[in-house]
């Protein structure tokens, strides 16, 4: 875009419009690149086990289903207690295709999306009307039961869940469960292409009419914005991701079982979200890693033996310290992580001129 004035040199803004405008940023990104597609060799020279992939596929799933939610309560401001749920459903939509109608992996993970986002809208619904508490306890609700109603379906495998999901088939070769490699780039494509997606809603119309309700949705609709239709299309976007994520395990693992999901990953995911910084696509990736890393850490701890206790106490201080981080983001931190990330962007520009 052009601004020309009478007797001045035109300005142009598109760099700063743009996602990438300038050549730091294209280094940046190519470096990057080059970074994703050499670590899983590097891991696996350095490491000579799979442990490391294993946590970085898992890592992936979980920023997939964080985006999901970011959406919906970081950008449109509406509280889910029940993303939980909608990776459940998108799991066991995507197994039941895969198992009962042996549809292709690569069929059946786009419907269990499309089918997930129509099911977080329904459950978006009641809460039309409402905002802040309610919204989150409807959504709380609806993890309870989704979770007892995919239990007494036969279909569904019931309490013991469904195996042998089928992999995905990319030009003939089957990506088996044990291929952890051609997981992590067959998932890390549709993670950059989620991440894609996801800053350009932020840019968007749709985006901000997302921060409009966030921020003031009594004055956003005195600007004309929808409200009701933009919570719905909130959570339908939000169930998306959620659906791609549920799918994506199921068929990694090649196992799903109504007992993987907990109330406490719905929780854990807004926590991701207010670490790294609620309504932010760079700051939604920052929690996830940031948390996940710390449960590795303690993983690696406990299972050394530097740990008293049983088996399970590493996993109680993980919790322990993942509550303590959160409430001291939300005391001193409330912007999270990626706030950090700009100021050291500012100083950056500005140095040598002082901070």
């Amino acid at each position: 875009m052009m601004i020309r004035g009478k007797g001045r040199r035109g300005i142009d803004y598109s760099k700063d419009l743009a996602i990438l405008g300038t050549w730091q940023r294209w280094t940046a990104l190519a470096v990057f690149m080059v970074v994703l597609i050499i670590l899983p060799f590097v891991l696996d020279y350095w490491t000579w086990n799979t442990g490391w992939l294993i946590f970085i596929n898992s890592t992936i799933i979980t920023i997939i289903a964080v985006l999901g939610l970011n959406i919906t309560s970081g950008m449109a401001g509406q509280v889910n207690l029940g993303h939980s749920a909608f990776v459940m459903t998108g799991g066991f939509t995507m197994a039941v295709l895969t198992t009962a109608a042996s549809w292709p992996m690569l069929v059946a993970l786009p419907v269990a999306a499309l089918f997930t986002g129509l099911v977080a809208a329904v459950v978006a619904i009641p809460s039309i009307r409402l905002k802040g508490f309610y919204v989150a306890v409807v959504t709380m609700a609806f993890f309870y039961i989704a979770q007892f109603a995919i239990s007494k379906f036969d279909i569904t495998g019931g309490m013991h869940g469904l195996t042998r999901i089928s992999p995905p088939a990319i030009g003939g070769h089957v990506l088996k469960t044990s291929n952890y490699m051609g997981w992590f780039y067959f998932m890390m494509i549709l993670l950059i292409l989620c991440i894609i997606v996801s800053v350009n809603i932020k840019r968007s119309r749709l985006g901000r009419a997302f921060t409009a309700v966030r921020d003031n949705y009594i004055a956003a609709a005195s600007l004309g914005i929808n409200v009701p239709w933009v919570k719905l299309r909130a959570f339908f976007i939000g169930g998306l991701y959620a659906g791609l994520a549920g799918g994506l395990l199921a068929s990694s693992i090649s196992v799903i079982r109504v007992d993987q999901f907990t109330f406490w990953e719905s929780i854990w995911y807004l926590g991701m979200i207010i670490i790294g910084g609620a309504g932010s696509t760079a700051g939604a990736v920052m929690g996830v890693v940031f948390l996940q890393l710390i449960s590795k850490i303690m993983s690696i701890i406990g299972s050394a033996g530097w740990i008293p206790g049983n088996v399970s106490t590493p996993i109680f201080i993980t919790y322990i310290m993942y509550g303590l981080i959160i409430i001291l983001f939300v005391s001193f931190k409330p912007n999270g992580l990626i706030s950090l990330w700009q100021k050291i962007k500012i100083n950056y520009k500005r140095w040598p001129f002082g901070v």
